[in-house]
């Protein structure tokens, strides 16, 4: 049976970032674009789409169908981790830096969705890269 082979943690990664872009796309398209206006056979289409995204997007990252990784893998998981820690922390620090005080910063589900996404993305394709071009 084909669910049986096991896929490279490579090919896993590029699944789940091609699944992220997907997501992010749909996000941003639903920003700016009303969704209410599609007909409804598009939004029935573009809801089955973004839900077997999901699907693949929570498998992928429990590793469902996937190798174990070796050492190298490991470390470029680490590296990825700590690169995007570090750009959190100097988004966060730049943010309080220009927020006037007092101000209050509200964060919605769309723009929450749209965060969350990119920041999965990053982190795919800093690994990819990681992988890639690593020594």
């Amino acid at each position: 049976m084909y669910l049986s082979k096991r896929m490279s943690l490579t090919r896993n990664r590029q699944l789940g970032a091609l699944c992220w872009a997907l997501i992010l796309a749909a996000g941003l398209c639903a920003r700016f674009f009303p969704v209410r206006g599609l007909p409804f056979p598009v939004r029935i289409a573009v809801a089955v789409l973004l839900g077997a995204a999901g699907v693949v997007v929570v498998c992928t990252t429990l590793g469902l169908f996937t190798e174990k990784g070796d050492e190298r893998s490991a470390e470029n998981e680490r590296r990825t981790n700590a690169a995007l820690f570090t750009l959190f922390f100097l988004a966060m620090g730049a943010g309080l830096f220009l927020l006037k005080d007092g101000r209050t910063v509200l964060i919605g589900k769309g723009e929450l969705l749209v965060i969350f996404s990119s920041v999965c993305l990053a982190k795919d394709l800093l690994f990819l890269a990681y992988e890639r071009w690593s020594g």
